[in-house]
């Protein structure tokens, strides 16, 4: 019976790998046109340039359509996205709205509309813009790779094996992660520092809906838990992500 079990565990794990599909977030960059359809000239009433401004302020890399794409971009299998910006207007309000498309040209997200009443054109313009983004931030994009957003099959069956999986930092930091319900909780195997002893409850990792990122609750060494991200990337190492004042800084524990 418990064979069975196992070999129906591993056919799940297979199915939910099979039937993944990319999300926002899989996306490095975005290609922006230096002129969309309903402009003159490019760039006109800087429009072009403000949609840059925007994504780049949520932290998404992006790329005029006439730039040259640096390689280490070219490299990722259809890992960019092409914007798309929709017009609809008459004498009394200016709509704005933009698709994300990928290689295949699938949409693979629309903005809500962005509504302005202004009349000068310019205004209404950068008006409905940025109410257009509103709906793009609200996804709070973080960018994963593709190969991390999905546990590969032998991963998953050294999980269903392998009830507890050490993980080892570059300093030494050893805790044991054990699977629990489809997330994890860790403990402290080895600490370099006395912040922490051998037994302590250090992480708990709960599911969210992209494959293989989880919600992190961390322990930090005042004794408090911080909420954060973390994945296990392709080779099956975890990786945490931690706010520092120079901005994101990855932890990563090998197996």
């Amino acid at each position: 019976m418990k064979y069975i079990k196992y070999i129906i565990t591993v056919m799940l794990f297979a199915v939910q790998l099979t039937g993944a599909q990319k999300t926002i977030h899989n996306y490095a960059y975005v290609i922006i046109p230096e002129q969309f359809s309903f402009q003159k000239s490019a760039n006109q009433y800087q429009l072009n340039a403000l949609v840059k401004f925007l994504l780049e302020k949520e932290d998404v890399v992006c790329f005029m359509d006439n730039e040259k794409i640096p390689q280490k971009y070219l490299m990722i299998d259809c890992g960019g996205l092409k914007l798309k910006y929709h017009k609809e207007a008459n004498m009394f309000k200016t709509k704005l709205w933009f698709e994300l498309l990928d290689c295949g040209n699938e949409v693979v997200f629309t903005s809500e509309e962005g509504v302005s009443r202004e009349k000068d054109y310019k205004n209404a313009y950068h008006e409905s813009i940025r109410a257009s983004m509103e709906s793009f931030k609200a996804l709070s994009y973080n960018y994963v790779p593709a190969e991390a957003a999905a546990l590969p099959i032998a991963e998953a069956i050294m999980t269903v094996e392998n009830d507890i999986t050490t993980y080892t930092n570059g300093n030494g930091f050893a805790i044991d992660v054990k699977a629990s319900g489809g997330s994890y909780v860790g403990h402290v195997k080895k600490s370099p520092t006395l912040d922490y002893v051998e037994g302590d409850l250090i992480c708990k990792l709960i599911q969210t809906s992209l494959p293989n990122v989880y919600k992190v609750q961390w322990k930090d060494a005042y004794g408090n838990f911080i909420n954060t991200i973390g994945y296990f990337d392709e080779s099956g190492n975890l990786k945490i992500d931690f706010t520092s004042t120079s901005g994101i800084q990855v932890m990563t524990f090998l197996k």
